[in-house]
């Protein structure tokens, strides 16, 4: 019998030194007093007058560093947007992508809008913008174990996409958990 070591994943706030943004507003991140976070938090201080991550930003100036950095510059904004939508898989960003650019071709609407739309009426992406869980990965969790019902049928796909007038019902065993999360949140 082998044995497989398993992989350790990196924790999820080591992922934003490369990227070098507060991606998902984490306060932790503020108090760590090592010199490497030091220099990110300084980072992050200078760029305080865009306190919040917004994903259109980052593809509506697309041509900045047009020639020098592009490929380097394309990547990070690719990395962001998977890390911001829960680290999403390069093959289904490239799978949105090709619809959105079909569905660009029939409706009269940005292309960037309605990629953002596209991803923004997932499932786990709303359960997690209505703090009924409180990460993406908790939110996934919710779903394959059978516990989330969009219009009283179980749903198992993380990726389902909601639609106006859909309605979202939990399995009454975790009632406790929701309530909790929507307490928990700032706001």
């Amino acid at each position: 019998m082998y044995f497989i070591k398993k992989q350790r994943t990196k924790p999820l706030y080591k992922k934003l030194l490369p990227l070098r943004k507060n991606i998902k507003n984490k306060d932790k991140l503020m108090k760590f007093k090592k010199k490497k976070w030091q220099n990110f938090q300084r980072l992050i201080s200078k760029l305080k007058k865009q306190k919040f991550y917004d994903p259109t930003a980052q593809f509506l100036s697309n041509f900045k560093n047009f020639f020098s950095r592009k490929f380097k510059y394309n990547l990070q904004n690719k990395q962001r947007l998977s890390f911001y939508y829960g680290t999403l898989r390069k093959s289904y960003l490239k799978r949105v992508v090709k619809l959105t650019l079909d569905e660009f071709k029939k409706r009269n609407t940005h292309s960037t809008v309605l990629f953002i739309e596209k991803l923004e009426t997932r499932l786990d992406t709303a359960l997690y913008r209505t703090y009924f869980s409180y990460s993406f990965n908790n939110a996934r969790q919710l779903i394959s174990h059978k516990k989330v019902y969009v219009n009283h049928k179980i749903v198992q796909h993380n990726s389902y996409l909601l639609k106006k007038g859909d309605l979202i019902t939990f399995d009454k065993d975790i009632s406790q958990l929701i309530s909790f999360n929507v307490l928990k949140t700032k706001i």
